[in-house]
């Protein structure tokens, strides 16, 4: 029996999977790779160099080769327009026609392709520029996930004094109700907050399963894998830059105002292409093959020739596109000058909340301090027998409301750096 348990202990212990040491620019790197979004944005990158590829292809020669062999059992002469006097044959066949030919189509002139073009050109750019801004979202998104979990470990660490400390403050109840120094109802109040206590640490501990899963989630990281955050949140104070500087920032590095700005281009040239169907198009063809019965049988023939194509009347289908091109042209001009205004919002408030995360970071740990010590004294007066443990219980309840101001402190500064990174275009160089 010890035999089987000791094997089955073995076995379920190898089936754990071993803990995986997780820095923040680790987990960055395995989100880029792995996560939808930035997968999403690299299919549709691949997309638009497709049709990009596509719209090229108007533009240039096109060469086409054939070969046929064709058995005519009979042919109405007179269906073809053909007759002559006396005995002229109204049926021929049956005859062989064997035909082999290479020809060659270019576009000489059209306006309207070349501007279809270089629209299509500029969404491949934009495109290019979607996909690595889709890498900086889930970078952020990545590194506030990472600064989540590590913000839930440190709840959990204090739950854990805090449940520590009840413990202890319920020992000093019943030693001073032993020695006549305190009532029943002490020891009862200190019981009621150890219980607390405790609930807030399973509260604390089920954040950090939650917290660690979504981190997992979003960096493409096997769920069943235990992690062991490598980098702590930094409590060193971070001076938040000057407002007008970071918005000029935000506006050289964003690639929201780069990519509305080419998405404005190409529905400019769209529209233009739209409206260049009206003009005359010019194409050239040649062909060159061999043509006979049959294949041994056969003479080189061959054309060259050119073409003049001038729409003359399209029953308002021209018309409705070019409308409907400017119309999506007003769309994007519109976006553009919205996401200018966004840009210069999310670079003005980022910076304020940075600061203010500074400040509450500052307040936080003198809170705690104070908390600290009024708990020291509310403890030293109970031991003394000085009245009962009410000060004791709203001193721990107080100094535990500090630590928890602290732990969100100190996360939401790294928050507020992460989101000003963001703003400025910078997160995937985000360190702490």
């Amino acid at each position: 029996m010890i035999a089987a348990a000791l094997a089955l202990s073995a076995a379920v212990s190898f089936a754990q999977p071993a803990p995986r040491a997780l820095t923040l620019r680790d987990a960055v790197a395995a989100a880029v790779d792995a996560n939808l979004q930035a997968k999403l944005a690299k299919a549709q990158n691949a997309q638009a160099r497709a049709r990009a590829l596509q719209a090229a292809a108007a533009l240039l020669p096109r060469v086409n080769g054939s070969v046929s062999q064709t058995r005519v059992f009979k042919e109405n002469l007179a269906a073809l327009g053909l007759s002559g006097p006396g005995p002229f044959p109204q049926l021929l066949g049956p005859f062989d026609v064997f035909d082999a030919r290479v020809q060659l189509v270019a576009q000489v002139l059209d306006w309207s392709a070349a501007q279809r073009f270089r629209s299509a050109r500029a969404d491949e750019r934009a495109a290019g520029l979607e996909e690595a801004l889709a890498r900086e979202q889930v970078a952020a998104a990545t590194e506030l996930a990472y600064v989540e979990a590590l913000r839930s470990k440190l709840a959990t660490a204090a739950a854990e004094s805090d449940e520590s400390l009840s413990a202890g403050l319920l020992k000093l109840a019943q030693d001073n109700r032993d020695a006549g120094l305190a009532a029943g109802i002490d020891v009862a109040r200190a019981r009621t907050r150890e219980a607390e206590t405790r609930l807030e640490l399973i509260d604390a501990q089920t954040s950090v399963v939650e917290a660690e899963l979504r981190l997992k989630r979003v960096a493409g990281i096997p769920l069943s894998t235990p992690l062991l955050l490598s980098d702590a949140l930094s409590s060193a104070a971070v001076a938040a830059p000057d407002v007008e500087e970071a918005v000029g920032a935000a506006r050289r590095e964003r690639a929201e105002l780069a990519i509305v700005g080419l998405r404005l281009r190409s529905s400019e040239l769209a529209a233009s292409s739209a409206g260049a169907q009206r003009l005359p198009t010019v194409s050239v063809s040649a062909d060159e093959g061999l043509s006979g019965s049959v294949a041994s049988d056969s003479r080189v023939t061959g054309s060259i020739g050119a073409a003049l194509r001038v729409p003359l009347f399209s029953g308002g289908l021209i018309t409705g596109q070019a409308r409907e091109a400017r119309a999506k042209r007003d769309e994007a001009d519109a976006q553009a000058e919205d996401m200018a205004l966004q840009v210069e919002e999310d670079a003005r408030l980022s910076v304020q909340r940075l600061a203010a995360a500074g400040e509450r970071a500052v307040a936080a740990a003198q809170s705690l301090a104070l908390a600290q010590d009024e708990l020291q004294m509310a403890r030293d007066r109970f031991a003394a027998g000085v009245g009962d443990n009410v000060e004791v219980l709203n001193a721990q309840t107080a100094l535990a409301r500090a630590r928890a101001e602290q732990v969100a402190a100190l996360a939401q500064q790294s928050d507020a750096r992460i989101n000003l990174a963001l703003a400025l275009g910078k997160a995937g160089d985000f360190r702490f």
